[in-house]
């Protein structure tokens, strides 16, 4: 019956690990980020802005606590990859189930070789991402909801990848 309606659900999808959005017009524009594997595009790509949100993804109704996973955002400087930052996801147990909770990761300065980012020492700190969230996090740093953005201007976030 679902079929019929236009919906299409199976059972192999991967559920939603986080929803990036940011705001601009009257409503946000959001693209999802599937706890599944590998690099993908940002649907932003080209589109700077001052301030990124990472809202919570699926809550998961299972009796393990789902694994933990990682979350590379990334940014072309010039014609140049450049890793903006990791998340950590892990979940907390809730009313209705495993939610997710991230923190933000600061890392030392990197550039890419072509196939992966190695860090970089001597090149002095990269500017850090800042968190600009109005609210306390959970426990142990992570939040539920995370707004961030770089201190000198706006940003973009050009593909991320799940791990």
């Amino acid at each position: 019956m679902l079929a019929s309606a236009g919906f299409a659900v199976q059972a192999d999808d991967a559920p939603v690990l986080a929803v990036l959005e940011y705001s601009g017009g009257l409503l946000p524009k959001r693209a999802d980020i599937l706890a599944k594997t590998g690099v993908v595009k940002s649907p932003f790509a080209g589109m700077p802005r001052t301030l990124w949100t990472l809202r919570e993804g699926d809550t998961l109704r299972q009796d393990n606590t789902p694994p933990a996973r990682f979350i590379k955002l990334v940014y072309l400087s010039g014609n140049t990859p450049q890793l903006l930052c990791n998340l950590v996801v892990r979940y907390t147990r809730g009313e209705k189930g495993w939610r997710p909770a991230y923190l933000l990761l600061q890392l030392p300065p990197t550039i890419w070789d072509g196939e992966k980012f190695i860090a970089r020492p001597g090149m002095g700190t990269r500017e850090p991402v800042q968190i600009v969230n109005p609210t306390e996090p959970a426990g142990d740093g992570f939040y539920h909801s995370l707004s961030f953005g770089l201190g000198s201007g706006p940003t973009q976030i050009t593909t991320w990848e799940v791990q």
